[in-house]
């Protein structure tokens, strides 16, 4: 596939992954990555920061609806890490996205396609735009924004997915 039909791909595999948490968190797109394989291929690459709040005691309901969302829409779940938590799983297609909860409770899905074609001396989905960053410099990956459901600390129902038609 092309470095642009893989952009395509990917924004559709996050849209997909994250379709069915309900209500919606706010996140932000890295850009995409190449890369090289053996075999003269590139695997191309992109993470979704999410930026809502998410309680730690609502890690296992969130990981709970992805785990039978995913399910119900094929993915087949490579591993489930409810200790860190984490997630991995391959997507018909030959896609794989995986989903992590970080040390700051920063919360990351990542998708992967592939094949695309090895492009070297410049980057093969164009000119990257500027991430946002914090004031050390590093990437803003640190969750900010509050959300009546995600951040409360309150015990609540666990969300369920919307059924596809």
């Amino acid at each position: 596939m092309t470095p642009d039909q893989a952009v395509q791909k990917l924004q559709a595999l996050l849209d997909d992954a994250t379709s069915d948490i309900k209500p919606p968190l706010r996140y932000w797109d890295a850009w995409p990555d190449s890369t090289e394989q053996d075999g003269g291929y590139a695997t191309a690459s992109q993470a979704r920061y999410i930026m809502t709040k998410v309680s730690k005691a609502k890690f296992g309901a969130l990981l709970g609806l992805l785990e039978r969302s995913w399910k119900a829409k094929g993915y087949h779940i490579a591993k489930v890490n409810p200790n860190q938590p984490a997630m991995f799983a391959d997507i018909p297609g030959g896609a794989s996205i995986g989903f992590t909860i970080g040390a700051a409770d920063n919360i990351t899905f990542e998708v992967s396609v592939s094949p695309i074609p090895v492009i070297t001396g410049h980057d093969p989905f164009g000119t990257p735009t500027p991430e946002p960053t914090m004031s050390n410099g590093n990437p803003d990956i640190i969750p900010k924004y509050d959300d009546p459901f995600w951040s409360s600390d309150q015990p609540t129902p666990t969300p369920t997915p919307t059924p596809s038609p």
